[in-house]
C-alpha cells in the first residue's frame, strides 16, 4: 500500500508540473516562473521520497517537450535546468564549505549559460542585439542566486508548516 502512495504522489507532482510548464508556454512572460514553481514542486517530492524524485523530473522533462513543439519548447529547457538543482543541493551540501560553494558557482554559471544559449537558439530576437547576451547572462546569474535562496527558505517552510497543512505526512503514514 505504501508504494501505491508514493506513485500516486509522484504522479500528482508530475501533474502538477506540467500543468505550470504548460501554463508557462502558452503565456511567454510567464516562461521563467513556470520553471521555477515546477522545481518546487520537484523540491517538495524530494523532501518526501529522495532520490525517487528524480522520477518526476525526467517524466516532467518528457512530457513537457512533448506539447512545447506546438508552441515553444522554452519552459521545459528552462525546467530542465532550473530542476535540476534541487535535486544536486543536497549533494553540493554535504561537501566542505569551499569545494561546495565552487561547485555552485559553476553550476550557477553553466545553468546561465546554457539558458541564454537556449533562449539565443529559440527566441529569434535576440540574436539581433549581441550585447543583449551578456545582460541575459547576467540576469539568469542572479535568477539562480535567488533560487538558491528561496529553495533554503521553502524548505524550512515545507518542513515546519506547509507539510502539515496539506496532510502530507499523514498521507504517507
Amino acid at each position: 500500500m505504501k508504494k501505491a502512495r508514493e506513485v500516486a504522489f509522484l504522479g500528482i507532482i508530475t501533474a502538477l508540473s506540467v500543468v505550470s510548464l504548460f501554463i508557462g508556454t502558452i503565456i511567454g512572460v510567464l516562461d521563467i516562473t513556470a520553471a521555477v514553481l515546477a522545481s518546487l514542486l520537484v523540491l517538495v517530492a524530494f523532501e518526501e521520497l529522495r532520490w525517487k524524485s528524480i522520477l518526476v523530473y525526467f517524466a516532467t522533462i518528457i512530457i513537457s517537450f512533448c506539447f512545447a513543439f506546438f508552441k515553444s519548447p522554452l519552459p521545459a529547457a528552462e525546467y530542465t535546468i532550473f530542476a535540476l538543482y534541487p535535486l544536486i543541493k543536497p549533494l553540493f551540501d554535504k561537501l566542505p564549505n569551499v569545494i561546495g560553494y565552487i561547485l555552485k558557482g559553476v553550476y550557477t554559471v553553466v545553468a546561465s549559460l546554457v539558458t541564454v544559449v537556449v533562449m539565443y537558439l529559440l527566441v529569434p530576437s535576440t540574436a539581433e542585439k549581441p550585447y543583449m547576451l551578456a545582460i541575459y547572462v547576467a540576469m539568469f546569474i542572479v535568477t539562480v542566486i535567488l533560487f538558491e535562496m528561496l529553495i533554503v527558505r521553502f524548505r524550512r517552510y515545507y518542513r515546519f508548516k506547509l507539510r502539515g497543512q496539506l496532510r502530507i505526512d499523514k498521507f504517507f503514514k
